[in-house]
């Protein structure tokens, strides 16, 4: 049985819980470096009382660009766990205060907000920007990397019995130009988001309570050994 993941930091976690399964990892969007205004930032920053990081490494990506944030007395919060929460303190030297595990968790958490400013990483979280609109007098948004299709990851893909999106850019990429791989495969979104991009082509996919990489993975564990005794049944 293969398992194939989109996400290329997902490899590892999968890897580690599905033993004896074939894990093929095989991300179909490279991430490009954008360049970010320092003062436009800056200003942004000192205007908001919530700043979020979706991923850690876009904090990563703005010190790499010589940025400096003072977020003394600023709500922090970061879509990548306990991992992501590490690396923007290491950015940044501030603890974040709201941390979970998806953009789509995140918005759950955020219960009041005058101003904020978002770090997107790859592709805009829609489920997150739709709940600040609603609390925020405004919200003003950077991309630190641009999500672009590699069209020679798509060409490649294989087939699999299980397919795990973590992303909804690349879920709608797959479902919209290799939809081969999907049609007899097990499909998994990690997240409302994810499972939204797939519909819209007609595609079901299950969700994970958690759209944590180590506990999407332990889920589709458990898929697989249903889907491997319902095979020995079978035979």
């Amino acid at each position: 049985m293969r398992v194939v993941v989109t996400s290329p930091f997902a490899g590892e976690a999968f890897t580690r819980v599905l033993k004896g399964v074939e894990v093929a990892v095989a991300p179909v969007l490279k991430l490009m470096p954008v360049k970010v205004e320092g003062e436009a930032v800056a200003s942004a920053v000192s205007n908001s009382d919530l700043v979020v990081f979706v991923s850690g490494r876009a904090a990563y990506r703005l010190r790499e660009e010589g940025i400096r944030l003072d977020l003394a007395g600023k709500i922090v919060a970061t879509a990548e766990g306990r991992k992501g929460a590490v690396m923007v303190k290491n950015a940044f030297g501030v603890e974040p205060q709201l941390v979970a595990d998806s953009a789509e968790e995140l918005a759950r958490l955020i219960e009041s907000c005058r101003v904020a400013t978002v770090f997107h990483h790859g592709e805009r979280a829609e489920e997150l920007m739709k709940r600040l609109s609603s609390l925020c007098s405004r919200a003003y948004e950077f991309f630190t990397y641009r999500a672009v299709p590699d069209d020679e990851a798509l060409r490649a893909l294989p087939p699999g019995e299980v397919y795990v999106f973590f992303s909804a850019l690349a879920a709608e990429l797959v479902a919209a130009r290799r939809r081969d791989v999907l049609e007899r495969a097990v499909i998994i979104a990690a997240g409302p988001a994810v499972k939204a991009a797939l519909e819209k082509h007609g595609l079901n996919a299950a969700v994970p309570p958690s759209g944590r990489i180590g506990e999407v993975a332990l889920f589709v564990k458990r898929l697989v050994e249903e889907l491997g005794n319902s095979l020995g049944q079978i035979g």
